[in-house]
């Protein structure tokens, strides 16, 4: 991005002006439109109907200001009385959208005129800057016919906006980085995204940046017990890993340390409990709670917050083989405990519980886990939403992380564990612990089973079987992955660093 002043600056393309169109033209900020002329002009095209005020209604239309005619392109930003912060991911994500279909590579914003009276400036145009990425994003790494990488060259009408916001949009631009990262890892398909790839790539990603990466292969984690992952992964060709990522962002409180732990089961079979023939296409998204994480630790080394945060991924493919676990197995886990396995199609929670008592021997005062874990979450709640569920976390803190996930326009609501579900993971004949019980209320019962894990460290589980992809395009981009939490973890995190 340039922050040069108005004058446009002859290129292969011309510059096209972007400019925000409220309801209503009196509930522009002072001074949003400094050039009378250019105003009366929009008066007449909106009074016309040939720009609308509407949320994310795009038109281009030529204006002559200036004493020259330009092409504007306008975006509706709505009503001042009840727009959102969130909204402003339509907004943007609108623009950015039309322009990369148009082919349009060179804009001068009038960034006053998308302000609001009553929302926060920075972020408004951190929002830009994540949509910039996010909402342009493209996968065709496979395709032998690519389409060149649109890349959009932004001048700012006004030096001073310029000054004022260009590190919020290039933070959001990080954010909006981190989560097509993530994007890309859940779309690379599962002959080339093994664990042990998974672990390559990410080891790489992260060289030379102020992230530790460290692997365990599958017989260091055989040696030392890890018990349940290798069960999980010992019938495939490709053997489990295990990735930490270590980020400390805070050196002078070292004991302070937040765990987010991913579930990377880079494709799921079902094992012997095999899934239906249209159950497993789409199942090399099973993984996509590893990528949000990775996209998390990415996002918060980039903004070099200041927070120190362990990062734990258990990758495995669940496969059939004449070594693979089989329903009716015991296996012990890495906290001792024994564990029975009826279902090995059950095989998310399996991983989780060996990734969280490993992520607890880091004293973090907080794990988060992420896991494409149950479709019972999404009978509960719909695909678009997340099951978050509480184990000793205090209200205060699950109630800001909720305020931020809403900000940011993901859904996630809280869904109970029971002392119904502590109890039915107990409920093996042969063993400490079952994986799976029949009964309902079964992402209750996953929870309740990862979560047991981490003792009495304060755990949310966040199930995103629903919102981790999605089947249809948005303003936040193409089918596919979502980076879904990446942008409330993050946001989160930054908020917790400004108290």
């Amino acid at each position: 991005m340039k922050g040069e002043n108005a004058m446009v600056k002859e290129t292969e393309q011309a510059i096209v002006h972007v400019i925000g169109v409220p309801d209503q033209f009196n509930q522009y900020v002072d001074g949003a439109i400094d050039d009378t002329t250019l105003l009366e002009a929009l008066k007449s095209l909106k009074a016309q109907k040939f720009i609308k005020g509407h949320l994310g209604a795009i038109s281009i239309v030529p204006v002559t200001f200036n004493d020259a005619q330009n092409k504007v392109v306008t975006v509706g930003i709505g009503n001042h009385n009840q727009r959102e912060q969130r909204d402003y991911l339509k907004i943007w994500g609108a623009l950015f959208q039309y322009l990369q279909k148009e082919r349009i590579t060179h804009i001068q914003l009038h960034a006053q005129t998308f302000l609001a009276k009553t929302a926060d400036a920075n972020a408004i145009f951190q929002t830009m800057g994540l949509q910039l990425e996010q909402a342009t994003y493209e996968f065709d790494n496979y395709s032998s016919d690519k389409k060149a990488p649109f890349e959009l060259t932004v001048e700012w009408s006004s030096q001073n906006d310029y000054g004022t916001y260009q590190d919020v949009v290039e933070a959001g631009r990080n954010i909006g980085q981190a989560i097509n990262y993530a994007r890309t890892l859940g779309n690379m398909p599962p002959n080339i995204l093994t664990p042990d790839y998974l672990a390559t790539t990410v080891t790489e990603h992260f060289a030379e940046t102020s992230v530790e990466v460290s692997v365990k292969d599958d017989q260091t984690l055989q040696r030392e017990g890890f018990g349940l992952i290798h069960a999980v992964g010992k019938g495939s060709v490709n053997p489990p890993r295990l990735i930490t990522l270590k980020y400390e962002g805070n050196p002078e409180q070292s004991d302070d340390v937040i765990a987010l732990v991913g579930k990377g089961i880079t494709y799921d079979s079902g094992g012997y409990s095999i899934k239906s023939k249209t159950g497993m296409p789409t199942m090399k998204f099973d993984m996509c709670g590893a990528a949000n994480v990775i996209g998390m630790i990415d996002a918060i080394a980039n903004l070099q917050l200041k927070v120190n945060v362990v990062a734990v991924i258990a990758a495995a493919e669940n496969m059939i083989a004449d070594n693979a676990m089989k329903p009716d197995d015991v296996f012990t886990a890495l906290s001792g405990e024994t564990v029975e396995v009826p279902n090995t199609d059950a095989e998310g929670r399996l991983v989780l519980g060996d990734a969280s008592f490993y992520a607890n021997q880091f004293a973090p005062k907080l794990i988060i886990d992420f896991a494409t874990l149950t479709g019972a979450a999404i009978v509960a709640l719909g695909e678009d939403k997340a099951a978050i569920f509480n184990k000793n976390v205090e209200r205060d803190v699950l109630q800001s992380l909720l305020d931020t996930a809403y900000q940011v326009d993901e859904s996630v609501y809280e869904l109970p564990i029971t002392e119904t579900e502590r109890r039915n993971i107990k409920a093996s004949d042969v063993a400490d612990l079952t994986n799976h019980v029949n009964a309902h209320g079964k992402a209750l019962f996953a929870a309740a089973f990862v979560t047991h894990f981490s003792g009495q460290t304060p755990h949310l589980h966040v199930d995103i079987a629903g919102p981790a992809t999605t089947t249809k395009a948005s303003y936040k981009g193409p089918k596919g992955p979502t980076g879904y939490m990446i942008p409330t973890i993050v946001s989160w995190l930054m908020s917790q660093n400004n108290k």
